[in-house]
């Protein structure tokens, strides 16, 4: 009986941390940093190279503000336009992440520490690289078929009021 017992508990226990190690949790600095700041997105002044482009934010974009949540049930990125909306225009950020929306749920990979965002194409991911108050996400498309040059986003940190 106390066989059986032990060995009951052993599985138990080997099933719950396998289910822990699959999950995508994102390492606690990197969330924090996340949460810590406001993102703005700004031009880069970093030099370029053939393998990546830099995304210039159009005038419409510039006053957005971009914030990231994390909860149990699902993280979630959010955009707070500016007074100036982009419309139509489908070459923004904004409009590639969000579309109509102003929310967008994601998981994060914390091996690749990229995020993965909810409903996007199973290639489709951001590289995500923090240096202090400067966040870079940079798009990759991992489909062996398709040709895509990764796309470097950048933005500026704000403190949030919470974190000052």
């Amino acid at each position: 009986m106390n066989k059986l017992f032990t060995g009951s508990f052993a599985i138990l226990f080997l099933l719950t941390s396998c289910s822990k190690e699959n999950e995508m949790t994102v390492p606690m600095d990197v969330q924090k940093q996340l949460e810590s700041f406001e993102w703005s997105p700004i031009v880069s002044a970093k030099g370029t190279t053939n393998e990546q482009l830099k995304h210039k934010p159009k005038d419409c974009e510039k006053d957005n503000v971009y914030t990231f949540t994390f909860a149990e049930s699902a993280n979630k990125f959010t955009v707070n336009r500016g007074k100036e909306l982009c419309g139509d225009d489908k070459l923004t950020f904004e409009s590639l992440i969000f579309a109509e929306g102003q929310h967008r749920a994601f998981a994060y990979d914390k091996e690749k520490k990229s995020i993965k965002f909810a409903d996007s194409s199973p290639y489709q991911s951001y590289e995500v690289q923090l240096d202090g108050d400067q966040l870079i996400l940079i798009s990759r498309n991992n489909n062996p078929a398709a040709y895509v040059i990764p796309f470097e986003y950048y933005f500026q940190g704000k403190r949030t009021a919470a974190t000052k």
